[in-house]
């Protein structure tokens, strides 16, 4: 081959795989689009949109002709969980709040209507904790609200004094200095809470607020999955990512979870139609979880009733969070599971896929840490990169940028195909 002819070769194989690369992406975009839409309503508990996004996954496992472990794609299973479905409003001065940027009703708050003095208080400053300690002692009217400024720490300790001195307030305002984040609770609080951003509500004098609460006691929740057969059946490897988010507060914050965790549902869904195509070496089984944000309540009721024998499991790989792969990624478990880690690792170091696959110890910090307490080799994979939205309003589908994402699909196939 002359040359000229090897560079003209060399310009339509570059071509071949941007194609591939692009079509991947457009691909992760599509799921992404559906995933962080307003109709899945942040795949949370207000309108359902956890089970719709349930839906939409075991729609593509249909569409991919995916086996079943036993007659259903789904395991349902269900928890209680409190919401603030309807319309919240909030003023301070009289000027309207942002909900999800100003303000958020904690998720374990129960319902709140009305308008309120503020007492400030700054519990970090000694005297300013005894004067509020003083108040709480003597009482405080029902009309007053209390402002602890960065004081989330001394939540439970004001608490606990209104409780040993019997009294009472209605609301509770606890600030923030750089982000708030939101999360689910499956309690109600004894008192109802709202959190600002300190600038927010610093030296301002009344608040008014409507922020009703639905506690549901049973929330039906699915746990979706597939396999794909591999030449040996006696082995399966588990891919697995949660695909609940934190849902709704009102109708004017939704939580979308781009990166958390629509990013490693997009992976698993390419992961699932990949190996549909290109027969695996053993059994590739791909389960998502709901109540992730929970408490890792669907990994916890697979793993106490799981569909398949886990002693089948050769090893379980998590992914949550891949939004932005420009640092690399990190394992965690990885220094309990040295083997696997050692297997990425050499993998990435011969093919040149990702700057740094990093080790990281164990940590109940997602699904994989189920597997692991019942004795499965399991590793948790999240991406190191990106502009740290995370449990905010901020975490979009148009907020990731993807980067590396094929690369860390191409980590996983080669995976795989060797553990």
């Amino acid at each position: 081959m002359n040359k000229k002819h090897f560079i003209v070769c060399s310009i339509l194989v570059h071509l071949i795989s941007f194609s591939a690369n692009s079509q991947i992406i457009q691909e992760i975009k599509q799921h992404l689009s559906i995933l962080c839409s307003d109709s899945l309503a942040g795949r949370g508990y207000v309108d359902d949109g956890v089970n719709k996004a349930a839906n939409y996954i075991q729609l593509q496992f249909e569409k991919l002709r995916m086996r079943k472990y036993g007659k259903s794609y789904t395991q349902s299973y269900a928890f209680p969980v409190n919401t603030h479905p309807f319309p919240i409003r909030c003023k301070i001065d009289n000027q309207e709040m942002r909900a999800g940027i100003d303000y958020l009703v904690e998720a374990g708050s129960p319902g709140i209507q009305g308008t309120y003095r503020l007492l400030h208080f700054n519990p970090d400053d000694s005297l300013d904790r005894i004067l509020m300690f003083k108040k709480l002692v003597q009482g405080i009217e029902s009309d007053y609200a209390i402002v602890l400024h960065k004081g989330a720490k001394f939540k439970k300790i004001v608490l606990d004094t209104l409780k040993s001195m019997n009294q009472k307030i209605k609301l509770l305002v606890v600030t923030e200095e750089k982000k708030m984040t939101h999360t689910v609770a499956t309690e109600l609080e004894p008192l109802a809470t709202v959190i600002f951003m300190d600038s927010v509500i610093q030296n301002k004098e009344m608040l008014n607020i409507q922020a009703p609460n639905h506690f549901i006691k049973s929330f039906e929740c699915k746990n979706v999955a597939a396999y794909v057969k591999g030449k040996n059946t006696n082995e399966t490897i588990v891919f697995t990512a949660h695909y609940d988010h934190l849902g709704k507060m009102g109708n004017e914050a939704i939580f979308k979870g781009g990166s958390d965790n629509a990013s490693g549902v997009s992976m698993l869904l390419y992961l699932a139609r990949y190996f549909t195509e290109h027969k695996p070496r053993c059994n590739v089984a791909f389960i998502l979880f709901s109540g992730e944000e929970a408490g890792l309540i669907g990994s916890s009721f697979y793993t106490q009733n799981p569909m398949f024998p886990l002693r089948q499991i050769k090893c379980v790989v998590n992914i949550d969070i891949m939004g932005n792969a420009e640092k690399g990624i990190t394992v965690v478990n990885g220094e309990s599971c040295r083997k696997e880690f050692y297997l990425l690792q050499t993998i990435n170091k011969e093919k040149n896929y990702l700057p740094e696959v990093k080790i990281r110890g164990q940590a109940a910090n997602s699904d994989h840490y189920l597997f692991s307490e019942s004795g499965v080799p399991a590793i948790f994979i999240y991406s190191n990169g990106g502009q740290g939205y995370y449990h905010d309003v901020f975490d979009t589908a148009e907020n990731l940028m993807l980067t590396r994402f094929e690369e860390v699909a191409a980590l996983l196939i080669d995976f795989a195909s060797k553990v």
